[in-house]
């Protein structure tokens, strides 16, 4: 699968996930900005597999904070 098909299906997923916290309790959608804050930071400490493709890993990386903010804002 190349980038812009990946990249794609991360747009729709975000989408897709805003949509579906904008219906949750406001606790809720902290605990869930809380807990995808914490897998940013993982993503950002984690280490490359020499195997794996750079600009995939960067946008994926770029897109998890993305969601962390758009979370944050959320809750």
């Amino acid at each position: 699968m190349d980038t812009r098909s990946i990249l794609g299906m991360i747009h729709a997923e975000e989408a897709l996930l805003v949509s579906i916290l904008r219906s949750l309790p406001p606790d809720i959608r902290r605990k869930v900005a809380n807990d995808f804050q914490e897998q940013v930071e993982l993503s950002e400490t984690s280490q490359l597999s020499p195997t794996s493709d750079r600009e995939t890993s960067d946008a994926f990386k770029a897109h998890i904070r993305r969601m962390s903010i758009m979370l944050a804002s959320l809750s």
